[in-house]
């Protein structure tokens, strides 16, 4: 399928120069995993937003383009006295899990005799998912104290699913998705996976290995005819 894909998309984008119909949007996404990621994390869910920019061919009802997405699927906060020897004040220890997406996407919209306007869609792109730390001492410190990745990992994943579109104005539409998006196994931290030893002085790690396999449920706002 991602042969297929690739050779769509060139096909697409070889096209490119000669369109003049552009559109764009943001959505509000929620992710809960399914198949072996679901086995691994249990009920870990995946809140996101990201914006779409999409090319739409005047002589085919096909749009393409790219989406970007950001989130944090898990934060924890803790209070120690021990993270540095000879230190025993109270310092905030904060651990953020995040997810970064870029996806290349590809658009059919089917013709239709009503207003609402129906799509499927297909995305092929990577997954990067990285967990941070932050040591400040008060949550209101503007300077933080240490900071760094524990750790990080990237993988190639697909994305399959479709919606439709309520029109709100002349150029702006509502719009309503799902998506399942599965690829290869990518390496993660979620929230409780990494303890402190304060005698030896560092950060203990479960590292959990899964493809990224999860159903996306969105809500968010087209606008269309860009340059208009």
């Amino acid at each position: 399928m991602s042969r297929l894909f690739s050779i769509l998309l060139f096909c697409l984008f070889s096209h490119f120069a000669s369109a003049q119909f552009f559109l764009a949007g943001g959505h509000f996404n929620g992710s809960i995993p399914v198949g072996k990621l679901k086995e691994e994390t249990g009920s870990l869910f995946f809140p996101t937003i990201s914006g779409i920019f999409l090319h739409e061919f005047q002589s085919a009802p096909i749009q393409i383009g790219l989406e970007l997405g950001y989130g944090i699927y898990g934060s924890k906060v803790e209070r120690r006295t021990d993270l540095y020897p000879g230190f025993s004040d109270e310092l905030r220890l904060r651990r953020n899990n995040n997810l970064a997406t870029g996806m290349a996407v590809i658009r059919f919209l089917p013709a239709v005799n009503t207003k609402i306007t129906p799509f499927f869609e297909a995305q092929m792109g990577v997954n990067y998912l990285y967990t941070r730390y932050k040591i400040r001492e008060t949550i209101l410190a503007e300077e933080s104290i240490e900071s760094d990745k524990d750790f990080e990992d990237w993988a190639l994943a697909y994305r399959i699913g479709g919606g439709l579109q309520f029109p709100i104005d002349e150029f702006l539409k509502l719009e309503f998705r799902a998506t399942f998006q599965d690829g290869n196994s990518v390496r993660f931290l979620q929230k409780g996976d990494v303890t402190y030893l304060p005698d030896e002085g560092i950060f203990e790690y479960n590292i959990r290995r899964s493809p990224l396999q999860y159903m996306t449920f969105s809500v968010g706002l087209i606008y269309y005819d860009l340059f208009h």
